[in-house]
């Protein structure tokens, strides 16, 4: 006989995938062959089996642990997986089934803990970290995920106190969940009013982004996935440098000395600017996250360029009133050869932006 004493929820996060334990004794008919009577346990994903293996009790009880690093790379892949354990009690020297249990839950990617129930929050939030609003420019590109399809809109507010309403299409996404475009410049009024800010929502769920008037350059701009497995951008507004270092090895070559090899590394300094408590936060997302890319924008369109890591960074803020958060970071491309010439890129040194003279 199979109890389960510990199930899954409906709904989790891979982060927080609890232990499941079951009891089990031997139905009766076997009880002579207790001693070698124990329970198999399979593990589907979508319908397709990944996982199964035989189990014995240990004073009547079973554990299956850790099944977070067993699921997480699957649930990283779709974003959110249907899970199905079935735990079925061996059937030896004995008329009649084996006792069975099924468990079913969806498991949604997720890299944080967090201490919201997993089905309240993808109800009320969109797959970001950053709890609070966005600040943003109308020359930047932004877009949001959420899990399910339900119909997004946007309310803009202007400068002379009006609003006005848009509806958004997916841009990507499936069944599962769903990506739409939130670019600022899509919201700029047909008059001479100016956009100062937007509300994102749908079913639950609402987002709101901030303009900045001033349009500040930005270098770099970063792609990064974040801890649901969705691609965020960061724009960085503060001085961008450019250190390449050489490691040259040496030899005579015949009557002549050569550097018979050239090993260099680019590392670029990147700074995020001044940033709100709410977006440093956020912020940390980049520094662990496992996979970056630049983004460069040419003739405004924008083109994900090389792989890149972050190499060091430092994010340290507190809690002072006059303290605002500014955070530096140093990056190198992931690609063995760093000489790398990207011309898709806008004409300015330093990726993308650094002097408009250079322009």
């Amino acid at each position: 006989m199979i109890t389960l004493l510990q199930s899954l929820p409906a709904t989790c996060f891979s982060s927080c995938i609890p232990d499941v334990i079951y009891s089990f004794t031997p139905s009766s008919g076997d009880i002579g062959n207790a001693s070698r009577i124990g329970t198999t346990v399979t593990i589907t994903i979508d319908g397709n089996e990944i996982f199964s293996e035989r189990f014995f009790p240990i004073d009547g009880k079973i554990t299956l642990a850790e099944l977070d690093r067993l699921l997480t790379p699957y649930a990283r892949q779709y974003l959110s997986i249907n899970l199905t354990i079935k735990i079925e009690e061996d059937d030896y020297a004995w008329e009649g089934d084996g006792g069975t249990a099924t468990i079913s839950s969806k498991i949604i990617y997720c890299e944080a803990d967090i201490n919201t129930p997993a089905t309240d929050f993808i109800n009320t939030h969109f797959l970001t970290m950053l709890d609070g609003e966005k600040q943003t420019a109308l020359n930047r590109l932004e877009y949001l995920h959420y899990i399910g399809t339900d119909k997004a809109s946007v309310i803009a507010e202007y400068d002379d106190g009006t609003t006005k309403e848009f509806s958004l299409s997916p841009v990507g996404g499936n069944s599962r969940y769903t990506t739409i475009d939130v670019t600022p410049s899509k919201f700029v009024s047909d008059t001479d009013s100016c956009l100062l800010g937007f509300w994102v929502q749908t079913g639950q769920r609402k987002f709101r982004f901030s303009i900045d008037l001033d349009e500040p350059d930005c270098a770099p701009i970063l792609v990064f996935e974040n801890s649901f497995g969705c691609d965020e951008l960061l724009y960085c507004t503060g001085t961008h440098t450019v250190a390449p270092t050489y490691k040259r090895s040496q030899g005579y070559i015949g009557k002549y000395n050569r550097n018979y090899e050239i090993a260099e590394t680019r590392t670029f300094k990147a700074d995020t600017g001044f940033l709100t408590f709410a977006m440093a936060n956020w912020a940390d997302e980049l520094f662990r996250s496992k996979s970056i890319h630049v983004v460069n924008f040419k003739d405004g369109h924008p083109n994900v360029g090389k792989e890149v890591i972050v190499t060091d960074s430092k994010s340290e803020y507190n809690n002072n009133d006059e303290s605002m958060p500014r955070f530096t970071f140093s990056y190198q491309y992931a690609q063995r050869n760093h000489n790398v010439f990207d011309t898709l890129r806008s004409g300015r040194i330093f990726d993308n932006t650094f002097d408009n003279t250079f322009e």
